[in-house]
């Protein structure tokens, strides 16, 4: 029960968010069109964005290196567009915040589909966190989920899990930023028509899911 479990102590979160394109977006390098799009995300993310932070590869070698990068300080976020898609990554995110990374992200995303008339097609989403030890150990709190005598590691200094199923997946590891610490990465596939509301509330669920298993929960 929820009464049973302790807050957690959540360092360093990081959000990943990927998106393909139904088509590569190669003509607005070649044919020279990056203004027009820039202008786009200028409009749609203003006030977030200014001129100071937009920035581009000028002379790409080949195609895969040629990027958009818009930078976004006030919510920690960095929107990386390239021929085949766009990335998204957002540091220190906090569910307080959650309003703004969704008005954010969405609003680029549409602004983006609208201008170049290329729909997406697929997208997936990426929550990143270390966890600081409580009273109870994380060693002692995974090994209910490894059999270490079967393993013949009884005597291991930490254990970790990895959980695949279609379209999601979750991984609990030893931090390598906190000792006796733990790193949770939890990796979900959506549609290509699911909108960053829809998908957030379902990172909430798989966040609180994950940190149930540790005997955990969120503010």
């Amino acid at each position: 029960m929820a009464d049973n479990l302790t807050l957690a102590d959540i360092q360093m979160p990081f959000l990943e968010y990927r998106a393909n394109f139904k088509e590569p977006i190669t003509s607005i390098w070649i044919d020279r069109q990056l203004g027009p799009v820039i202008d786009a995300l200028l409009k749609s993310l203003a006030p977030l964005l200014t001129f100071d932070n937009v920035t581009w590869n000028q002379n790409p070698k080949n195609l895969a290196e040629a990027h958009i990068s818009i930078s976004l300080p006030s919510i920690f976020s960095t929107i990386y567009i390239g021929i085949q898609g766009v990335t998204i990554t957002a540091l220190n995110v906090n569910w307080s915040q959650a309003s703004a990374y969704v008005s954010a992200f969405q609003t680029a995303i549409d602004a983006l589909k609208s201008h170049l008339g290329n729909d997406l097609k697929d997208q997936q989403l990426t929550l990143g966190l270390h966890l600081k030890p409580g009273e109870k150990s994380f060693r002692e709190t995974l090994t209910q989920f490894v059999n270490a005598k079967a393993l013949g590691s009884e005597d291991a200094g930490f254990f970790g899990i990895s959980v695949y199923y279609p379209g999601f997946s979750f991984v609990m590891d030893l931090s390598n930023a906190f000792p006796t610490g733990i790193f949770v990465k939890l990796i979900r596939s959506h549609g290509a028509g699911v909108r960053f509301e829809e998908m957030a509330a379902i990172l909430r669920k798989d966040e609180e899911t994950a940190l149930r298993r540790l005997g955990l929960k969120l503010e």
